[in-house]
């Protein structure tokens, strides 16, 4: 049975190693690098998965199959005055061998469900890299739809130009 719950402070050894493994086994999901992130220190995540704000206004949701973090999914709200209508996913990622098993469905459901509770939240916001496995349908079959056109040449891994789409889901 798989466990969704805000990560802690204790989950950050697990949570960068399967950070790290997310920019290994998929280089071009995400504008992050392997190579970039595995220089931080343990500390700097030890930082980044600490909720802010009551109710949380940024957290890091785990999915949890038998005590072992398999996912997660990080939701920032924006914090600026004129902005405080939206929200942003930051990244998205489950392990491999569990893909298709619905575990990425739970995160993004739990996340929603959370998004709609906070006054005055009207969106969530993210985008996809297009890739050989883009995730687009995916949040499109969650509500998601595409806001503009395709935007080409987002990142530039290599050689290699990677576009992205950004999607939104509004609550009302």
């Amino acid at each position: 049975m798989i466990n969704i719950r805000l990560l802690q402070a204790t989950d950050a050894v697990e949570f960068r190693n399967l950070r790290l493994l997310s920019f290994q086994e998929s280089p071009l999901g995400f504008s992050e690098s392997y190579e970039d992130e595995s220089k931080r220190p343990l500390s700097d995540f030890e930082e980044e998965i600490i909720p802010i704000g009551s109710p949380p206004t940024y957290y890091i949701l785990g999915a949890f199959l038998e005590n072992q973090l398999v996912g997660f999914v990080k939701f920032k709200r924006d914090k600026r005055s004129k902005a405080l209508h939206k929200s942003m996913v930051h990244a998205m990622y489950t392990k491999p061998e569990l893909r298709n098993q619905g575990i990425g469905k739970l995160l993004m459901e739990e996340l929603i469900r959370r998004a709609e509770a906070m006054p005055g939240l009207e969106q969530i916001h993210l985008w996809v890299l297009h890739t050989d496995r883009s995730a687009s349908g995916f949040y499109q079959r969650l509500g998601f739809i595409p806001q503009g056109p395709m935007v080409k040449k987002d990142l530039k891994v290599g050689d290699q130009y990677i576009d992205a789409e950004y999607l939104v889901l509004y609550f009302q």
